[in-house]
């Protein structure tokens, strides 16, 4: 019996190579003239944003930059890029980069016509009740899938805390594709990036939310990320399989945003603010733990799927399906545990990760029940 569900992706989406070509036209169509870019000093530096501003100033649009963005974006990168928007008279906000500077202009854009200050919406509550300002994202990585999400994660600069606010007013107008802008990523950020994907995909197909077209996305982005991530990592080059992979963080990113997430990223905020790793080294190092936790509780059927996307049989047994998942990991030189950061786990770290993974929204979408308890015990273990 297929359950009630509930899909909805208003953001168009181009995919368009060059972006410089693409960018200039979706901000006439949005009768845009007065541009803020929103991105981080790392994109600055390989020239992306020069080549996007020589485009819209030929297009007659004015831009303005902002690069206050950080690794793990906070409610204050937020507020400066809201009060950016507000003194440059910006109609149209674009964000190009991977999820922090996407992150950052989308809960920006929100609070350029709902008002307030984001940690209202994480802690009070508060309800969204206009559509963002107009927002448009580039992506430069494949991964966060965060393009095509109504949900923004900042972390309170008040509470060492990521939370999420999500609305179908926080969608982007539309969502700019260009694979090539990804070929100069070096293979660390591209594993960690791609990783991402995959487990957006996995968590998911596996958790309790699942529905019909979520399954489709989710089962054609692990595929898609079995194949080619491992060359996007090794052959930064091969365009076909930059490409792939981002249709793969584009499909995994819309099967999420429909279908919710679990355990893994519920532990991963923690983690992250804990011991101030990349959000896709974090869920790397989890995954292999995490699933063998949830493994006996995925259903049968999609248990047989994920053994034939990882080239097992579908018979294998649940140790096996761990086994080649907790390899593909280790092959990109991920890590596959915690045991680097286990001086910094002391049971005091541990427990308040446990406590901050269970004030997650995720971990009641996740295939097996979680108490406290587990969240500690799986941390201990992966230390």
């Amino acid at each position: 019996m297929i359950q009630p569900f509930d899909f909805q992706i208003p953001t168009r989406i181009s995919w368009r190579v060059p972006v410089s070509e693409a960018l200039p036209e979706a901000v006439a169509d949005l009768d845009g003239k007065r541009v803020m870019i929103v991105t981080d000093p790392g994109i600055v530096g390989t020239g992306l944003i020069d080549r996007i501003g020589d485009a819209l100033t030929k297009a007659d649009c004015t831009t303005t930059t902002f690069t206050d963005v950080g690794s793990n974006p906070t409610t204050r990168h937020v507020a400066s890029a809201r009060e950016m928007a507000h003194g440059t008279d910006a109609d149209v906000i674009v964000a190009v980069g991977g999820g922090s500077p996407i992150d950052t202009a989308k809960a920006a854009a929100m609070l350029v016509t709902n008002g307030g200050d984001y940690s209202e919406y994480q802690w009070g509550g508060r309800p969204i009740t206009r559509q963002s300002h107009p927002l448009i994202t580039v992506p430069t990585t494949a991964g966060t899938g965060s393009e095509i999400s109504k949900v923004a994660v900042i972390s309170d600069e008040n509470e060492p805390f990521k939370k999420g606010v999500l609305s179908p007013h926080m969608y982007a107008r539309v969502a700019v594709l260009d694979p090539e802008v990804t070929v100069g990523l070096p293979a660390g950020l591209t594993a960690a990036t791609g990783i991402d994907a995959f487990i957006h995909a996995l968590e998911a197909f596996t958790g309790k939310r699942t529905s019909p077209i979520t399954d489709m996305l989710a089962i054609e982005s692990l595929r898609l990320c079995w194949q080619h991530l491992p060359v996007s990592t090794t052959t930064g080059s091969d365009l076909e399989a930059r490409s792939q992979m981002m249709l793969a963080a584009l499909y995994g990113g819309m099967a999420m945003d429909q279908s919710g997430l679990g355990l893994v990223h519920a532990l991963s905020g923690g983690v992250c603010s804990r011991l101030h790793l990349h959000h896709g080294l974090a869920n790397a190092a989890l995954l292999p733990t995490v699933f063998g936790f949830n493994v006996d509780h995925i259903a049968d059927d999609r248990r047989h799927t994920l053994t034939q996307i990882v080239g097992l049989p579908s018979d294998a047994p649940d140790d096996a399906l761990v086994a080649a998942i907790t390899r593909f990991v280790g092959s990109l030189g991920l890590p596959t545990d915690l045991s680097e950061h286990r001086e910094s786990l002391d049971s005091d770290a541990i427990d308040s990760i446990a406590e901050e993974s269970m004030r997650m929204v995720m971990v009641h979408n996740n295939p097996r029940p979680v108490e406290t308890s587990d969240c500690r015990s799986l941390i201990t273990a992966m230390a």
